[in-house]
This record gives structure tokens, C-alpha cells and sequence, in this order.
């Protein structure tokens, strides 16, 4: 059997990456952690394709080997919500591929795994595109990107957590993930 996966989910800038961050830091025993982006054209930003999406959320569940937990920033969920989100803005955008291959890692969901959802319930906002037909581009699309990320959270799994996250109870959310 893998380990225990904790999904960190949310909108951009609820504080996903500072509590993986912060665990790596606290270096604890059989704790893995798993960064938003693995794939090295990403993350210089070569590439907007949804393949190379595809693929980076591929490569973060094969890191999944062992026993222990793993803390992963932003699971196929985001993926798939990102999308859905996106041809709903943008009827010329064709979400099609990627929830043909969420349908073939949706299991991941069904196992005993948690996802932990981020939200400060609407307070601040983290605009992260100038495009308006991103779901990061606009408050609007981001609260449109929030309800359907947190409708495929449920749909999908038995064991989601909400937490109005502020760093001020960054401790008491990791104590969560690991316990």
C-alpha cells in the first residue's frame, strides 16, 4: 500500500506552498512533500500546454512510492477544476483531454487520502494572470474556480477537509496533515 496522501487545494495565494514549505523545513519522519510543479518546463514557464499539466501531475503521483505521508501541493483536481473553469470562460477551449484523463487517475480519490481545501473564505484575492479568460485572471473567475474545485473535492472523495487557513494557525493545519 502507498503512503497517505494530503491534497493541498485552493486558490492562488491561500498559503499552499508556505505550509509545504514550512514542513519541509520542520524535516519530520516519513513526511514526503510534493511541489505544485515537478516538470522543469513549467516551472521555467516554457510551456502553458495542458499536456505538460498532464504529465507534471502524472510524475507527482509516481513519487507517491512508500509508506508515510505525502503533502502534495495541488492535486489532479486542480487540473481538472482549472479546466473546467477555463471552458466555461472561454467556450473555444476544449477541456476534453484532460478529463478524459482524469477519469484514469480519479482512484487516487477513492483510496485513504485527505484533501486538505485552503480558503480565507474570500478575503483576499491573488490575482496571478492579466489574460480574462484565465480562471487566475479575475475575482470573478477565481470564486468560479473556488466552487467548482470545492464541488470536484466532494464529488470525488469521502475525506475533504475546509479550513480557513491564515498563517497565524499554520502550526495547527500542519498538526492536521500529519496526524
Amino acid at each position: 500500500m502507498r503512503g497517505k496522501i494530503v491534497f493541498l487545494e485552493g486558490l492562488p495565494g491561500v498559503g499552499k506552498t508556505t505550509i509545504l514549505n514550512t514542513i519541509k523545513k520542520l524535516k519530520l519522519k516519513d513526511v514526503y512533500t510534493i511541489d505544485e510543479i515537478i516538470k522543469e518546463d513549467i516551472k521555467n514557464r516554457v510551456s502553458d500546454s495542458e499536456k505538460d499539466y498532464i504529465i507534471n501531475d502524472d510524475m507527482k503521483i509516481s513519487m507517491i512510492n512508500k509508506n508515510g505521508i505525502f503533502v502534495m501541493d495541488r492535486g489532479p483536481i486542480s487540473t481538472l477544476s482549472y479546466n473546467q473553469t477555463k471552458n466555461i470562460i472561454d467556450k473555444d477551449f476544449d477541456k476534453n483531454m484532460v478529463e478524459e484523463w482524469f477519469e484514469k487517475v480519479k482512484n487516487i480519490y477513492f483510496e485513504n487520502h485527505i484533501i486538505l481545501f485552503l480558503t480565507n473564505k474570500g478575503k483576499k484575492f491573488s490575482i496571478t494572470s492579466n489574460n480574462k479568460n484565465d480562471p487566475y485572471g479575475s475575482i470573478e473567475n477565481q470564486k468560479l474556480l473556488e466552487s467548482i474545485t470545492l464541488y470536484n473535492c466532494f464529488k470525488y472523495s469521502k475525506n475533504v477537509i475546509v479550513n480557513e487557513y491564515h498563517q497565524q494557525n499554520i502550526m495547527e493545519v500542519i498538526h492536521e496533515i500529519i496526524n
